[in-house]
């Protein structure tokens, strides 16, 4: 497929948010029949790779803020999806864990994520694939580095 010739003069920011739009598209419809949204299936596949997770855990690998996670993972609670309980070594910390109904899914769901990402790096050669890897992850320390610069104290005025 060709691109415009606006694509390569976009500017990076706009460029990252229509790719992660038009993947939050793609992965809409992949997952509409299971009826769950691109948020849960993070959620989903994350206790999959390692049961009984915080919430706190849960956010932070798949790059969701905390709000969000608890919003999804209450969902995924009322639709029998996911339980929680509370951790037997810290009383005030809660686990969540794949119910019998979540990890039915998650064999179709890995069929999805390979799906995805054999998808989207298709034409990408190893060393492509990579160097692509360090450049994203380039920008999200340049990210970091201003969301924290952001949450300074603003300096006193003399």
């Amino acid at each position: 497929m060709q691109r415009s010739a606006a694509w390569t003069t976009a500017s990076l920011p706009h460029a990252i948010t229509a790719v992660k739009s038009r993947m939050r598209q793609v992965a809409w419809r992949g997952l509409a029949p299971f009826g769950i949204s691109p948020q849960q299936y993070q959620l989903i596949m994350a206790m999959a790779e390692k049961d009984q997770r915080c919430h706190g855990d849960l956010a932070k690998c798949t790059w969701m803020d905390k709000p969000t996670a608890s919003r999804t993972l209450r969902i995924l609670q009322e639709r029998g999806l996911v339980r929680s309980e509370v951790d037997p070594t810290q009383r005030r910390r809660v686990l969540f864990s794949l119910e019998p109904k979540g990890l039915a899914m998650v064999d179709a769901l890995l069929e999805f994520r390979r799906f995805m990402r054999e998808g989207m790096e298709q034409g990408l050669g190893p060393a492509e694939r990579q160097q692509l890897r360090a450049l994203l992850g380039s920008v999200m320390d340049n990210l970091d580095r201003m969301e924290a610069e952001l949450s300074e104290p603003a300096p006193k005025k003399a």
